[in-house]
């Protein structure tokens, strides 16, 4: 996936989509300080005050094959990160772990769908040929983004929390 693009939003509103670069870690910052304590907690499976200078530039300088994400931006400020979807391959497999975050005022708008749909075709394009996603069982809202993605999936229990494969 090259190039800048825009996904259009239940209610019509249209949202720029690109992929993420090394310069984006601070917005990434400001994405998680935004974020509920609810979806930082259904996002990195418990409390986090902010996103480290470390984990924001791992989160963000990424090769574009292997570690891949996209990033939905503010249409009102387009310096700002409104979502995320990332996966990062499992060294030496096909399969990589999927993760997502959309900011509050974004969800169930169908940004986090409408990335989630990107990322699963950059995904086929660099081998990629299975998804998983680490999920607790109270994030109904990711468990059924991931159900309606309509592909091939296993739910399996995995240490406190569903582990969902979806076959690419």
């Amino acid at each position: 996936m090259n190039g800048d693009r825009s996904l259009a939003l239940s209610d019509g509103t249209r949202v720029p989509m690109r992929r993420i670069r090394a310069e984006d870690a601070e917005a990434l910052q400001r994405l998680v300080g935004r974020s509920s304590a609810r979806s930082v907690e259904l996002r990195f499976f418990g409390p986090l005050k902010e996103l480290s200078d470390d984990m924001a530039r791992r989160f963000s300088d990424l090769d574009g094959k292997d570690r891949f994400a996209l990033v939905a931006l503010d249409p009102e400020n387009p310096d700002e990160i409104v979502g995320v979807v990332r996966y990062s391959r499992e060294p030496g497999t096909e399969g990589a772990e999927y993760a997502a975050l959309i900011e509050d005022r974004f969800q169930g708008r169908g940004l986090g769908i409408g990335l989630t749909r990107r990322l699963v075709e950059a995904a086929r394009e660099n081998s990629i040929g299975c998804l998983h996603a680490m999920v607790m069982r109270k994030n109904a809202r990711m468990l059924g983004l991931l159900r309606s993605l309509d592909l091939p999936e296993r739910v399996r229990w995995q240490d406190g929390a569903e582990r969902v494969e979806i076959d690419l």
